[in-house]
């Protein structure tokens, strides 16, 4: 039973690692409004700062980020909307890489 206690703890502490490991991937808003991914970090979830749009409200975040939702990209905002969460659909083009990404995120842009 022990044993058992000792992988679930490993397995927890595993999860939790990768998932603020993900978090912690930032995406910085550049002047034409595009964003990129960084050559060599491929990643399913990214952070993306709005705080340049000077968005008043999570709604007015919300409806923005709507509008930019692709099949194979989805945007949510945090709740004062200075930031999103990106999430790739990677399990939708398990052989891209991250030029193709970021190629099908150039048709991406904020005001």
């Amino acid at each position: 039973m022990t044993k058992l206690k000792n992988v679930l703890f490993a397995f927890a502490l595993l999860c939790t690692a990768n998932v603020f490991s993900q978090s912690e991937s930032r995406l910085e808003l550049r002047e034409d409004g595009s964003f990129q991914i960084p050559s060599v970090d491929l990643k399913e979830v990214y952070k993306l700062d709005l705080t340049e749009l000077n968005l008043e409200s999570f709604e007015d975040a919300l409806n923005l980020l709507s509008h930019k939702n692709t099949d194979l990209i989805l945007f949510r905002p945090n709740n004062d909307g200075t930031e999103a969460t990106v999430f790739l659909q990677l399990s939708k083009k398990p052989q891209w890489t991250v030029s193709d990404w970021n190629s099908a995120i150039s048709e991406i842009t904020f005001p």
